[in-house]
């Protein structure tokens, strides 16, 4: 019987061969999805307490035309299982959409996408939320308006930021703990360790 073939990612980024974070060190997979700007983070923390965005990007093969599932699905399982061999991620968190207006399509596809990644790595414990439930629960900790001003600001797009706060949530709610962190040292580090080109903004 012949090998089945395995698609190579066709990513527009290159991720490390290797995560460099140590054993010890939790990490999470975090997804702030679309059906074309899906933003992707691996966040960290050591056994201190300590924050870090290791790497973060926009997914190049998010599935968006369902008349095409069968190659998009590959695709995006061969993007999503390089992040997953690099950095093998102790949890998955993505935001679920929710019915608003004509999303019916977007909804479609980001609910099949968290159903493939649900099944194809069973190993690996995967949580949906809502974008309220941690946009909510961050405004309660650092105020109003604060995470508009970090999109202002920010040089990621705003999906590459979203997952970072993403997967902190994931962290906090995963190890069952608050971690002290200033919201702005979330956004360097996103900066930091993004693999695709920056917003060109100047800052004041």
């Amino acid at each position: 019987m012949a090998k089945k073939k395995v698609r190579k990612p066709n990513a527009s980024y290159q991720l490390p061969d290797k995560s460099g974070l140590r054993p010890q060190t939790k990490r999470v997979l975090a997804i702030d999805p679309g059906s074309r700007n899906m933003g992707i983070s691996v966040v960290a923390v050591n056994e201190k307490g300590r924050l870090k965005v290791v790497a973060n990007a926009i997914v190049t093969d998010p599935i968006h035309d369902l008349t095409r599932l069968g190659p998009q699905r590959d695709a995006f399982l061969a993007e999503v299982s390089n992040w997953i061999r690099v950095f093998e991620p102790n949890g998955i968190i993505i935001e679920r959409f929710q019915t608003r207006g004509l999303l019916g399509k977007t909804i479609e596809a980001v609910s099949i996408m968290i159903g493939i990644l649900a099944g194809h790595w069973p190993q690996i414990p995967i949580k949906a939320i809502t974008a309220a439930t941690w946009k909510n629960e961050h405004t309660r900790r650092f105020g109003k308006g604060v995470l508009d001003e970090l999109y202002r600001v920010s040089r990621t797009t705003p999906h590459q930021l979203d997952s970072t706060f993403i997967g902190v949530f994931g962290l906090e709610k995963g190890l069952r703990t608050t971690f002290e962190y200033d919201p702005r040292d979330i956004v360097r580090d996103a900066e930091l360790s993004s693999l695709v080109r920056l917003i060109n903004r100047k800052r004041s």
